[in-house]
Order: C-alpha cells, then structure tokens, then sequence
C-alpha cells in the first residue's frame, strides 16, 4: 500500500504509527489496542480514581437541562473545574461524541459554577 502511494504523493514512510493525536496505538498479532493515557488525569483530578466510584451507564440525560443555580452552594474547589472541562472537551471532539451534551452542558459554568456543577461534571 505504502509503495503505491509512494507512485502517487511525495510521502515518506515513517514506520509503525504508536501515538496520533494523543491516541496511543499497540499493535499485536491480531488486533489493534487504542488507549489515551494523556487523559487519564481527568480521573485523578476529580478524585475518580479510588477503587469504591462507581461508573455511570449513560454520561447524561439529554432531557435534563443544566441550570445556573444562581442560589446554590458555591463550588468548592475540589477541583480546577476549568481544567478538567478543557480536558474532557479535548475527548470529546477527538474519541468520546458521546459525552458530548454532558461536557456542553457543564461548560456553560465554568465562570462561576456552583456546587451542584461540580457535581454534574
């Protein structure tokens, strides 16, 4: 394939492709594994990675709409809320369309959130 397209573009073969865009690839014998360690950090910074957190089936009910609870609690800082919104916005638009309303919907606070933005994140 490689020396076809060699006839047709001035390419340049580089070898085996084992990271693209943060995705890192392992090849084995007879299948291809997709990680993205890079942003596994997401975990660590909402304390998600502990052994007794439980995982969601859906990330978010489309029909719930995320509200600016101007008289809830203020946030407490138990994470840098912009960060972690960055990073999930990153998943999002490169592997993970389907967090996307969830991410959308908790982006819309990242000026002020309140406590309960923090908890929907």
């Amino acid at each position: 394939m490689i020396a076809l397209l060699k006839t047709i573009f001035k390419i340049q073969d580089e070898g085996a492709l084992t990271d693209y865009l943060g995705i890192k690839l392992e090849h084995t014998t007879n299948k291809l594994i997709m990680t993205q360690p890079h942003l596994i950090t997401i975990l660590h910074d909402l304390h998600l990675d502990q052994e007794n957190v439980k995982a969601k089936p859906l990330p978010a009910l489309s029909s719930k709409l995320l509200k600016a609870d101007e008289d809830g609690l203020p946030f407490d800082n138990s994470f840098d809320y912009r960060s972690v919104i960055g990073k999930l916005n990153f998943l999002e638009k490169s592997t993970r369309p389907e967090i996307a309303y969830a991410v959308h919907q908790c982006a819309r606070f990242c000026a002020t959130p309140k406590k309960s933005h923090g908890d929907a994140v």
